[in-house]
This record gives C-alpha cells, sequence and structure tokens, in this order.
C-alpha cells in the first residue's frame, strides 16, 4: 500500500540554527508519512500532537512515497537522505532543514537521483504540451535537411521554455541556443531547466557565464542550453566583430536555434542576419523590420542590411503568443505550426475527464473582461475638435513641469479614479429595467481580490510617474503599494522583476490593501508575476497582438500551499469601441488560423466569450455582451463611404521586397499578370522595388543620410503606387464576385476556395489559383482583407434589413 509524505512546522519548535558552512535557517521541520492522502488526514494526524493545530503551517502533504521501480519507501528514508546530507536531526522527525532540502530528499527517492535543493520540480507535461512534442518531432524528423523551421503558436501560459526542453530531450540535442528581444524571459529559461528533475544532465549558459567556463560546458558533450539575447548578440566591436564572449556562437553547430517571443523584433532584419543565414538571398532584399516599420509608421519599409554573417543550426524553433503576422504573411504553411489557444486550454479545463486524475488545468484562470465608458466629460472632450475621436493615450497625457511629471488634463484623470471607486454611479432608481447594476473595480466586493494586486498599463514613463505622484496623495488609493516599473529606475531585462516582487511583498507584510504596479511596456511580456489578477488598460493599443499580450499578463496561475488563489482574472477597459474591435479583429485572426475552414468570426467570438465573458459598463447600468452586440461595437459605425475607405486602404496590399520577390520567382503568376492590361509592367515594376531597396539597404548601411535615401525611397514609394492602384482594381472585382455567388463569404479563404471559378475569372479577370497564390506568397494580406470582407457583409446585411424593414412599413 503506497504512503504518502508530508511535512509541516510549528512554532514551537521556531528554533534558529546555523551550519558550519554559515548557512542559517529560522525553524525545523517536521517528516512524517500517512497512508490516506489529503490534508484532512494530515490534519487529524498533526492535532493529536497540537490540538487545534495552533501554530502549525503545512509545507506539503500527499506526495507519494514511490520509488522508479515501484516500491514504496518510508518516512525514515527521507530521514536518512537528510542525515547523509549533513542536515542536523535533533530529535525524532524533526530537522534542521530548509523546504527546499526537505522536498530534495523526496524527489531523490522518487526519481532515483542525488540530492539537490536546487533540482525539485517534478511537474508532469500536460497533453497539450505532449502533443507540440510529437508533432514538432515529427515535422524535424521527416524534414531533416535545409534548417527548417516550426512554429509554436501557443498562447501565454503554454509553457513554451519547459515544453522546448523536453522537445530536446526528445530529439536528442546537445546545443541548443535560444534568443530573444526579451532579455527578461532569462530566469524562465533558467529556472525551468536547472530545477526540474527531467533535465539534471543538462548545463546552462547565458552573459554572466564566463567565457571560459561555456566554452568547457559546450566542449564537455553535455547537453547545454545559451540563452542570449538579440541585443547582446548583434552586438559588434569597432572592427565589425562579435563581442569576444558572443565569439563561441559563431562557431558552435547549434542543433537547434529558439526564437523566444518571435513577434517581438525576431524578425527584424538585423535579428534575422543572425539567426537565418540559410535565408539570406531573400532576407537581404527583405523589409520584416517591426521596430523600423513602428518608427517610420510604414509597414512597406525596405531597410535591410545585407547578411555577412550568421549562426550555423540543423533546425529553428519560433516561439509566440501572437504570431498572427508571421502567419498570414505566409511565412509558415499549416504543416509547420502547432496551435494553442485560449478557446483550446479553457475549453479542456472545463471538460476535463477526472477519471484521468487531476485537473492539469485547474490552476489556470478564467478571463473576464469590464468596459466601463468615461462619461460625458470624455465624450465632450473628444468630440470639441481637440483631437479626431476618444484616445487613451491623449486622455491620460502627461509632461514635465518643474523637475516632476504631471497630467496635462488632471482634471480627467480625477473622473477616471472616481469611476473605478463607483462614485460616477448611477443612483439604483434610475437603471433600467434588465440591466444590471454596475460593478466597479475598487467598489464592489467581487471584485476585492482581483484589484489586491493589479497592474496599469499606461503610455509612457511620464505617465507612470504622474499616475504614481497622484495615487501617492490620494486619500483611498494612498494605502496600495504604488509601484512604477517605468524608466530606468526600474532597471531593465531580468533585472526589472526583483523590485517588483519586493514591492509585492512589502505590500502584503506591510497590511497595506494591495500594491498597483504602472508599466508602460516593462514587464508586460516573457515573465510571470503570479499575483497580478487584473490589468487596467490605460493606453490606446491597435494591434490585437499587442493587446492580448498585455491583456493575459494577468491570467498566470497564483498557487500558495496547494491552495488555487486565482480562479479568474479581469480586464478592466476604459475604451469600449478600441477594446471591442480589438476582440472582434481577434475572433477573426482565430478563425483565419482556424484548421476549420468553415469557421467564421462570429462563430469563433462565440465559443471565446463562453470563456472570456464580456461586460458593458456605461453610468449604472450594465450588461453582458453576446456575439451580436460585439459585432455592432465593431462594425457599427461602417457606412457605404467608410466601406470605400476600407477597400481602397493601402494595408489590404504587402509591398515590400519579401512579397516582390516571392511574386518575381514564381513565373507562372508572372506570366498570367502580364496578360492582363493593367499589369503589363508588373514584372519591371516589382523588379525595381527590390532594387531600389537593395540600394536604400546599401546607402543606409554606409551611414547616408536623408539625402542619400531619397532617391531609392522615392523609386519605391512611386513604384508602390502604381502596384497598389493595380491592385485595387482588382479588390474591387472581387465585391462584384462576392455580390453575385449564391455564398456568403466571411473570410478570405472562403473566396479563395471557391467553387465558383468562372465566375472568379469572369469578375476578375484574373483566375482564382493565381488570386490564391498572391495570398499565399503575403502580397493580400490575410488579416486585413478578411476584415473588409466581414466589414462588407455587415452592411450589406444592415442594407437589407433596412429595405425589408421598409417594405413592411
Amino acid at each position: 500500500m503506497t504512503n504518502y509524505i508530508y511535512a509541516y512546522t510549528h512554532a514551537g519548535n521556531a528554533k534558529p540554527w546555523r551550519r558550519a558552512t554559515g548557512q542559517t535557517g529560522h525553524t525545523w521541520i517536521k517528516v512524517g508519512e500517512t497512508a490516506t492522502p489529503g490534508i484532512g488526514r494530515v490534519h487529524q494526524q498533526v492535532n493529536t500532537a497540537f490540538p487545534g493545530l495552533r501554530g502549525v503551517e503545512i509545507l506539503f502533504h500527499s506526495e507519494p512515497a514511490t520509488k522508479p521501480d515501484g516500491n514504496d519507501f518510508r518516512d525514515h528514508d527521507v530521514h536518512d537522505v537528510l542525515r547523509r546530507a549533513g542536515v542536523v536531526n535533533p530529535g525524532g522527525e524533526w530537522f534542521e532543514a530548509t523546504e527546499a532540502e526537505v522536498w530534495a530528499a523526496v524527489r531523490s527517492l522518487q526519481h532515483g537521483l542525488p540530492f539537490n535543493p536546487a533540482r525539485i520540480q517534478n511537474f508532469e507535461t500536460r497533453p497539450e504540451q505532449n502533443r507540440a512534442v510529437e508533432r514538432t518531432a515529427a515535422f524535424f524528423r521527416a524534414h531533416s535537411t535545409g534548417a527548417p523551421k516550426y512554429l509554436w503558436n501557443a498562447k501565454m501560459r503554454f509553457g513554451k521554455t519547459f515544453t522546448t526542453y523536453q522537445l530536446a530531450k526528445e530529439m536528442g540535442w546537445t546545443k541548443l541556443l535560444i534568443l530573444t528581444y526579451k532579455p527578461a524571459v532569462r530566469s524562465a529559461w533558467r529556472d525551468d531547466l536547472l530545477s526540474h528533475v527531467d533535465f539534471i544532465d543538462w548545463q546552462y549558459v547565458d552573459r554572466d557565464t564566463p567565457p571560459h567556463e561555456a566554452d568547457a560546458m559546450i566542449d564537455s558533450g553535455r547537453p547545454t542550453a545559451w540563452f542570449a539575447s538579440f541585443q547582446d548578440v548583434i552586438g559588434r566591436d569597432a572592427e565589425g566583430r562579435p563581442k569576444e564572449r558572443n565569439e563561441t556562437l559563431h562557431i558552435v553547430d547549434w542543433d537547434c536555434i529558439v526564437i523566444d517571443e518571435f513577434h517581438f523584433g525576431a524578425s527584424t532584419a538585423a535579428a534575422r542576419e543572425v539567426y537565418d543565414p540559410q535565408d539570406r538571398a531573400e532576407a537581404a532584399i527583405a523589409e520584416m523590420f517591426q521596430k523600423a516599420a513602428d518608427d517610420a509608421n510604414d509597414t512597406e519599409a525596405d531597410v535591410v542590411p545585407e547578411l555577412d554573417y550568421g549562426l550555423k543550426t540543423k533546425y529553428h524553433l519560433h516561439l509566440s503568443g501572437t504570431p498572427f503576422k508571421a502567419i498570414t504573411n505566409g511565412d509558415y504553411d499549416e504543416s509547420e505550426v502547432y496551435n494553442w489557444t485560449y478557446i483550446d486550454e479553457q475549453r479542456e479545463k472545463k471538460n476535463w475527464d477526472g477519471s484521468k486524475g487531476r485537473n492539469p488545468y485547474s490552476e489556470l484562470p478564467e478571463m473576464r473582461m469590464y468596459t466601463y465608458a468615461m462619461g460625458t466629460q470624455a465624450g465632450e472632450w473628444a468630440g470639441n475638435g481637440e483631437f479626431d475621436g476618444f484616445d487613451l493615450n491623449t486622455y491620460f497625457k502627461a509632461k514635465n513641469a518643474e523637475n516632476r511629471y504631471i497630467f496635462e488634463k488632471p482634471d480627467y484623470v480625477a473622473s477616471f479614479l472616481d469611476l473605478i471607486r463607483g462614485k460616477k454611479a448611477l443612483p439604483e432608481r434610475m437603471i433600467e429595467s434588465g440591466k444590471a447594476n454596475a460593478l466597479f473595480p475598487y467598489e464592489a466586493a467581487e471584485f476585492k481580490d482581483a484589484v489586491r494586486h493589479s497592474v496599469w498599463y499606461m503610455q509612457d514613463v511620464a505617465a507612470c510617474e504622474a499616475m504614481a505622484d497622484l495615487l501617492r496623495n490620494d486619500p483611498f488609493f494612498s494605502t496600495f503599494e504604488i509601484y512604477v516599473a517605468a524608466g530606468t529606475k526600474a532597471k531593465i531585462g531580468a533585472q526589472a522583476l526583483p523590485p517588483l516582487q519586493a514591492a509585492i511583498r512589502r505590500a502584503d507584510e506591510t497590511g497595506k490593501s494591495g500594491s498597483i504596479t504602472l508599466s508602460c511596456g516593462k514587464l508586460m511580456t516573457g515573465v510571470t508575476v503570479p499575483e497580478w489578477s487584473s490589468i487596467f488598460m490605460l493606453r490606446s493599443l491597435k494591434a490585437p497582438e499587442s493587446y492580448f499580450q498585455a491583456a493575459f499578463r494577468v491570467q498566470s496561475p497564483w498557487k500558495n500551499d496547494g491552495e488555487i488563489k486565482k480562479d479568474i482574472a479581469y480586464v478592466f477597459e476604459f475604451d469600449p469601441n478600441r477594446a471591442l474591435s480589438l476582440v472582434a479583429l481577434y475572433g477573426t485572426e482565430l478563425a483565419n488560423n482556424s484548421a476549420d475552414r468553415k469557421a467564421t468570426q462570429a462563430s469563433v467570438l462565440g465559443e471565446l466569450i463562453n470563456f472570456l465573458p464580456i461586460f458593458a459598463i456605461d453610468g449604472g447600468r450594465m450588461e453582458q455582451l453576446d456575439v451580436q452586440s460585439i459585432l455592432e461595437w465593431a462594425h457599427g459605425g461602417i457606412g457605404a463611404n467608410a466601406l470605400a475607405r476600407r477597400w481602397r486602404s493601402a494595408d489590404l496590399y504587402n509591398l515590400n521586397g519579401v512579397t516582390m520577390d516571392r511574386l518575381l520567382q514564381d513565373a507562372d503568376l508572372i506570366a498570367e499578370l502580364e496578360q492582363i492590361e493593367d499589369f503589363r509592367t508588373i514584372r519591371e515594376e516589382a523588379e525595381k522595388i527590390v532594387t531600389a531597396s537593395k540600394k536604400l539597404s546599401a546607402v543606409k548601411r554606409a551611414g547616408g543620410g536623408a539625402r542619400e535615401q531619397s532617391r531609392p525611397k522615392k523609386e519605391i514609394a512611386e513604384r508602390r503606387k502604381n502596384i497598389r492602384e493595380k491592385l485595387k482594381k482588382v479588390s474591387a472585382k472581387v465585391l462584384i464576385f462576392m455580390y453575385l455567388t449564391d455564398f456568403r463569404e466571411e473570410r478570405l479563404v472562403h473566396v479563395i476556395e471557391s467553387l465558383d471559378t468562372e465566375l472568379f475569372l469572369r469578375s476578375t479577370g484574373l483566375s482564382l489559383g493565381s488570386y490564391a497564390k498572391l495570398t499565399e506568397i503575403g502580397v493580400i494580406d490575410v488579416g486585413n482583407m478578411t476584415d473588409a470582407i466581414q466589414k462588407f457583409r455587415y452592411f450589406e446585411k444592415k442594407s437589407i434589413e433596412v429595405l425589408v424593414s421598409v417594405g413592411r412599413e
């Protein structure tokens, strides 16, 4: 019969101890066993010695006392391991030990491993993690040449670090390089490798490892994971050579290069020239520069240096929670992607078969969103011409005044603080029939736990500092620990996390109401802060990738002494139009990436809001939104003029170096396009874009200024404009095709997979196969074109409803 190990401390044995090594502790720990699992049984046994359990703290319970061979061990076996490790046994089952040492003794017996207090984690892979390993390994084994790439499109909290190491074990890799633009994720890669029993043979290297030690680890033959940031690896000395500590990176033949947080910066040319040398011909004329595009506010900027160095690897693994652009632009086909979404996770959590044992998804919180209208004051501000439409960045804009930051509109910010405390709610007698009384973050009892530790996502450092000053001087909010995770004072990379953790501990230990973290981006990607249970979205974000990366930060599991501390995580949103439009767009992206060709925005949204309920609050009125309500918010402002502008928008097409080069490589596609009058010169114009892109890259690399860059930039702009105008004509004809077909297309894939190929050819002058190719190579932007299609369908539906209504009258 299996026994179970437990451990606890008691206030009566809170006796400080010191070892000859200098290590100290503050209490003794009792290690015992029970034949029945469960904390209730442990309470019964401990209650005999300490009636009422007064002064008792259970450290853990119900740990199976089973060895790898299936035989049992007893509590005295754990005692023996502790004694052999030099832990003092002052009497009976009590030990002058740390909790980690007790765990290490148990793990050494459970797994047949050496005693190691630093390696005590033994959690197992979840089913979806096993599938990711199996499918990726099968793909790599079937494509063993040419340095193939594979993408894990997996939501935050999937466990990408742990699962990557499991893949490395499955593949037998011994040289693993992890690159990222987010150095703050370093602790996750280090801790998972060095603390889990599955990776006992592995070594870890990062920038803090002395170069001679790193070289020795690589040469030892033992499996080694080397973590580095792109910022560090891209850096060069005065002669253009890699930094001394990074020279080994360029010598080693890596088994796999892993790109973590791939959506953030890894597709820039400076990054690609490091990890993607097999793609040099394409990358040299590509612009995949996320940062350059953001800085220039131009998604088609062609700024790419030629590649003259790189890293060598057999395989590429790319990790991201929101790689929508990369997928829709054709960077991966379906066989190169493993998907795991929030919907998948919550569906598994709900449908878990209890007969299989503990639900591995039980600790992953459900998300809920509450949207708040900012009231008439904000509406008047938005409508008085000061700016075009309501914008949170403008609402919370701050400035430097006499060495301190202040808000430009302090009255509006004060009104916001009143709103979240419920001071703007309508009297109950004024609540409309059928509308629930509104809930406000710092007023409703339902949110008490959620706002104990929250993060407020602001626009910039100035806004964070101004808000901190305001909160610290507010009678109510000053009872919270206010921490500014922004600016140089908050440190950078992995060093930014410990000060925040200290602030949260300080709030708990000093009896404060909780903590409020103010961030404008720091700690919002790749790190885990379990205590965060809500996020206040106080900045304008246009891309669903950025928005949901931030929102899902608060979905991290939070457990204490085995107890789940967070069942629900909240998003508090203060620009309903923006938020619900992004939710609708997120539904579009999920539908686009779905293996189900029949999936639509509405069907995906329907399942999404089953697991992410959305509530809209306006004054004192609150209602839960259904799919139709969300679509009304997202498309409600679409009229004939707006629809026409959407279909003439430049963002429906990607006319950059990558797509033009792909176009030129497809001889059949070029040949068909050249048969169409408008596209007679398509080959010449595409070639000129590619050539001008190379020239612009060379000028920038040589340090050329605006004058030197102007000629190739002008050439690129003119050629793009010509091609774009031709494509707009095709898009207008696609609308005619959609109007004439019996099928109601709601996604671009529905158009591409239409069975009415003859009608498409007659309507557009282009074969459906060639239109599909334009989509595959990224010339047609899948996400934006699908959005345009959905707006057309919505407008069409509403127009028909109006006609029907008029007819009835």
